[in-house]
């Protein structure tokens, strides 16, 4: 019930982590600060905390869920999420998360301002991401952007839809003042 301490105790373990670069750590904290998240009504963080766990605990070969009996924190904060965001939602949330690299999901979980956009964008969009993104930002609607690249209306918002969650942006405003700030695809 001390969920203040626990998440002070919880992040000082994530910075641990993050400085040590043990993914496996940073798992189990990110999981445990998903269910703090979830306790305190914030599902949506909820839900990006633990697709972040999830793909620490890949990355070091593990699960984020270290002892067996604490399954049942994760199912649960699983179960709320689903509820209470839908299945869309939950899934968009927590691919999201999956997607944020060990320094993006380390400084979420710390609530710290995420690295710079360029840090970020690297190696997370796809060639083809990029070019989308660089139309978003000349204004272009889907329509546009399948006509301009030869693809389907349907393939084109599926690629924004990426661009979305791999950067962790909420609109197509966002791509563009991030493409804007120069900070996007050359």
């Amino acid at each position: 019930g001390a969920l203040d301490r626990a998440t002070d105790l919880l992040q000082e373990s994530l910075r641990h982590a993050r400085s040590v670069d043990d993914p496996l750590i940073a798992a189990t904290s990110l999981e445990a600060l998903a269910w703090i998240a979830s306790d305190r009504d914030d599902v949506r963080r909820a839900c990006v905390l633990m697709g972040a766990a999830e793909a620490r605990g890949q990355a070091a070969g593990s699960s984020s869920i270290l002892f067996p009996n604490l399954a049942t924190y994760h199912e649960a904060c699983e179960r709320r999420a689903q509820e209470t965001l839908g299945t869309r939602e939950f899934e968009k949330a927590r691919a999201q998360g999956g997607a944020m690299s060990f320094a993006a999901a380390a400084a979420f979980g710390l609530e710290e301002d995420p690295p710079s956009l360029v840090d970020r964008v690297a190696s997370v969009l796809t060639k083809r991401e990029q070019q989308v993104a660089e139309l978003v930002a000349e204004g272009l609607t889907n329509s546009a952007i399948a006509g301009r690249l030869m693809i389907s209306r349907r393939t084109a918002q599926g690629h924004v839809e990426h661009i979305l969650t791999k950067l962790g942006f909420t609109s197509r405003a966002q791509i563009a003042r991030w493409v804007g700030a120069g900070a996007g695809p050359s």
